[in-house]
């Protein structure tokens, strides 16, 4: 009673502390999204608007705009005849040939515009058009603009456009005035276009400078003053005056819709006050421009005092909310967050407060950035360059969020974990017969003596080894090692057998035959191990539980001091054995590696011996083993300690071979893992899927590098027509690296004890697996047939150029990545905070391919420390508990 007494006080006790780490989160979710709201104070305006700038209501698309019937242009004049009294257009092609006419019908006076552009033949066109219209219409057309910054885009020269504007000048009254239009600057710089001018039309747009909304009025009559002092003797009329609703940031400019209120509201009275004449840009939304305008993502669709069905976007009077809809947004990130935070936290294993309030904090993390993802996807108009981007990535966004919160489950757990899973051990009354088997192909005949020798030093007293070798052509190579197995003594049996089927695991399979009948259990070792004495008297004991199918022990190396290159290859191993076996061991969900492994041989035969079908036949015969309902235990101690490959591109094989087999298995066993009738757990599930993830993501990643390459030089190559992606995009993938980078940072210098310069070395070593990890994922997933191949032990280091010779897809990769980041430079988007985070971006996505090049450099021969012999470590004295 007493016993379920305190487990209930346990339960209870953890449930408080998910409950508060919720409250806490959910509440610090509220806080954020209702911050995003304020209250918009601006003077208020209940009279006409001087004038407004002029393309059509319900232009959804280019097309539309190439045909506007006359019956759009008079719905659109009779709705802002109640708003203003005087109309600018910009060209009199599309069917806006018709503005003046229907315009006289409601009492509006039009201002019109005349598109000058590169093409000298249409702009012939153009003018001819245009006189038409303006004489058949001169009494509602006051002002004739012809080009509209003509001369800022290069199009024509401003002596070519004096041309047009004194063939203009000629043809028409004096009652009519003639100008054209250009930025403020446009007309310091090129003030010869103002000779035969009437009046100056300048545009003052201070969202173009990078202007922070408090100080653009300002900014606008600061360059109002310049551009009155160059043309002391002439009128000033602001052609464009405006700010958008939605849209990039330009350096301090945001466009929001409370900003454009602002904005707005605080220049019709300062208009008033100052007696300026203006056309604010623009009536009517414009979605068509944002699938042609580069330049501010499609920032140009935005301007409207109206939205594209001729709705109001804003009051004119009262005040002006920032973000109304935060109460929306945190209703579905408070149910979202509480939702995702109780499956996972109440998953995971108990940790203390702050293990649930780190995981509570990542669940809100994630919420909120799939929650920005949907509001960027639900802008008004999304040009489709962007929802092409969106699509694209969106699989990263969502994988980059389920690698976050797997890492931050592993992270917690190992850092504040208040449980540990205890396996039942006992040392066995009388000891049983273990058959170590040791499968060799065409390995180094000394490197495999001194493994035999180590395990005749065992110090235990019932074994066997059986040395399997398969197919080595040379006898050369296995004659001298059957010898050796002579002179060590009747324990020691040697086999060679060519023409062996199913790679290490075909060999191990014709070792289950061989093996002695009384032996009760099979260990496996690698061909280069230096097992500990004590091995066996250590992993034994935790057989007392008959459940118990495998007891395995870490990987470890003895020549890890042997170079710079070695070092880093040896911390990065460190990780796994020390951190991810560790806390897979807590689930009872290890992954089983083929060396320091020890198996049930009844257990083994029952599910089918070794699987030839598969490169990893270690992890996959430890799957098959929990699928049938038997278990694992961890002992993370040292017992033995091989050789870490010598050269990067035996380093990169292992990998590959590892993650390739991964592959092979989750799609053999892809029903036990994700669904199905079988015995594996709830946990040991998530462990085999979330081990992969990582894998998966950097698969993933690979395209993801590919399309930010050819995004960038789009960019770059057609600037007007592709712009930066969208932040979030950019943030999710920074996101994951930030992710998994922190937790290296935080776990090393305490549970592998490497310090700071250990994990820094172990993330080098581990990007610069990244290109091939990538590799074997995509072979994995749409291949099966690859053959096993052998790491290669006790090889001599490769030169610098064969190092580098062999990572040339990596060094391209990174090539190419400088050459993106120059490119995005170089289209000048340095106003554009979303340029800076792509940019920051591109240079995260070239990080393994550099740590790819420094690890080949460190690899090489020439920059290798002198070899020297390591330290054998002292062997455990004690058991230990886990």
């Amino acid at each position: 009673m007493i016993a379920r007494l305190a487990q209930i006080l346990r339960s209870r006790g953890g449930a408080v502390r998910i409950a508060l780490a919720l409250l806490l989160v959910v509440s610090a979710s509220a806080l954020f999204w209702a911050s995003r709201d304020y209250t918009v104070m601006a003077p208020e305006w209940d009279g006409l608007v001087r004038g407004v700038t002029y393309y059509p209501s319900h232009t959804y698309d280019s097309e539309q705009l190439k045909h506007v019937p006359p019956e759009r242009i008079d719905a659109d004049m009779e709705q802002l005849s109640h708003f203003t009294g005087h109309i600018r257009t910009y060209t009199v092609n599309y069917g806006l040939d018709k503005v003046p006419e229907i315009a006289r019908r409601y009492g509006l006076t039009v201002s019109l515009g005349i598109w000058i552009g590169a093409d000298l033949d249409k702009n012939e066109i153009e003018m001819e058009k245009a006189m038409a219209v303006i004489l058949a219409n001169r009494r509602v057309i006051d002002r004739v603009i012809v080009g509209n910054e003509s001369v800022m885009r290069g199009d024509v020269t401003g002596e070519q456009l004096n041309g047009y504007i004194k063939r203009v000048r000629r043809a028409l009254p004096a009652r009519i005035k003639v100008t054209t239009a250009e930025t403020w600057s446009s007309w310091l710089l090129h003030p010869e276009i103002g000779e035969y001018c009437d009046v100056i039309f300048v545009h003052l747009l201070p969202y173009w400078e990078g202007s922070d909304i408090r100080g653009s009025i300002g900014f606008l009559q600061g360059a109002y003053n310049h551009v009155a002092d160059e043309f002391p003797d002439k009128p000033i009329v602001i052609g464009e005056v405006g700010w958008p609703s939605q849209g990039r940031t330009m350096n301090n400019a945001d466009a929001s819709l409370a900003n454009q209120a602002y904005f707005i509201r605080n220049f019709v009275q300062l208009a008033l006050d100052k007696g300026y004449d203006y056309y604010i840009i623009e009536a009517y939304d414009q979605p068509w421009k944002a699938a042609i305008e580069g330049k501010g993502g499609g920032v140009g669709a935005y301007w409207g005092l109206f939205n594209a069905e001729g709705q109001p976007k804003f009051n004119f009077t009262g005040a002006v909310r920032s973000f109304p809809e935060w109460r929306k947004y945190t209703l579905v990130a408070g149910i979202f967050s509480l939702l995702l935070g109780l499956i996972i936290l109440g998953r995971m294993p108990r940790v203390r407060s702050t293990g649930y309030v780190v995981m509570g904090g990542l669940v809100a993390l994630v919420t909120t950035g799939i929650l920005l993802l949907i509001d960027a996807v639900t802008l008004n108009y999304v040009d489709p360059a962007n929802i092409a981007m969106i699509l694209a990535m969106s699989p990263l966004v969502l994988l980059a969020s389920i690698v976050i919160l797997t890492e931050g489950v592993e992270l917690a757990s190992a850092l504040w974990r208040v449980e540990k899973r205890l396996v039942r051990a006992e040392i066995p009354e009388n000891p049983p017969m273990v058959s170590v088997h040791v499968p060799c192909y065409n390995e180094p005949p000394e490197m495999l003596i001194e493994t035999l020798n180590a395990l005749a030093k065992l110090d235990y007293e019932n074994f066997e080894v059986i040395v399997l070798d398969n197919n080595t052509p040379d006898e050369e190579t296995w004659k001298p090692v059957e010898a050796h197995c002579e002179t060590l003594g009747p324990r020691f049996r040697f086999f060679h057998f060519g023409g062996v089927k199913g790679f290490k695991a075909g060999a191990l399979n014709i070792a289950i035959e061989v093996t002695h009948p009384d032996a009760k259990y099979i260990a496996v070792i690698d061909s280069d191990y230096h097992v500990d004495p004590n091995w066996m008297r250590l992993t034994l004991p935790y057989f007392a539980d008959e459940r118990i199918a495998i007891v395995q022990g870490p990987q470890d190396y003895r020549d890890a001091s042997e170079s710079l290159f070695k070092a880093m290859c040896y911390e990065e191993y460190r990780g796994f054995f020390q951190i991810g076996m560790v806390e897979r061991n807590e689930s009872d969900a290890i992954i089983q590696h083929g060396t320091m492994t020890i198996v049930r041989k009844d257990k083994l035969i029952e599910v089918g011996g070794w699987a030839t079908w598969c490169i990893t036949e270690d992890t996959e015969l430890g799957l098959r083993l929990f699928e049938a309902g038997y278990g694992a235990a961890y002992l993370p101690l040292s017992m033995g300690k091989g050789l870490i490959p010598d050269t990067l591109k035996s380093f990169q094989g292992q990998r590959y071979r590892w993650v390739y087999g991964a592959m092979q298995i989750m799609k053999r066993h892809a029903g036990a893992i994700f669904g199905g009738s079988t015995k594996l757990s709830l946990a040991q599930r998530y462990h085999f899927f979330s081990g992969w993830l990582p894998w998966l993501s950097d698969g993933l990643g690979m395209i993801v590098t590919f399309v930010a390459l050819v995004w960038s030089f789009a960019m770059w190559a057609a600037p007007r027509y592709v712009d930066v992606p969208m932040p979030v995009l950019s943030a999710a993938a920074l996101a994951l690296f930030a992710a998994k980078m922190l937790k290296t940072l935080l776990l090393y210098p305490s549970k592998v004890r490497s310090g700071l310069r250990g994990a820094l070395m172990a993330s080098i070593a581990g990007l610069a697996l990244t290109h091939v990890v990538a590799k074997a994922v995509w072979s994995g997933i749409f291949t099966s047939g690859v053959g096993f191949f052998r790491t290669p032990k006790c090889a001599d280091e490769a030169m610098l150029s064969q190092a580098l010779r062999g990572v040339w897809q990596e060094t391209t990769l990174f090539g190419l990545c400088i050459v993106a980041i120059v490119s995005v430079m170089e289209t000048g988007r340095f106003d554009d905070p979303a340029a800076w985070l792509w940019i920051i971006m591109l240079g995260v996505q070239s990080l393994p391919y550099a740590a790819t090049v420094i690890t080949a450099a460190v690899s090489a021969r020439g920059l290798a420390k002198d070899r020297t012999p390591a330290v054998p470590a002292e062997p455990p004295k004690s058991l230990v508990k886990i």
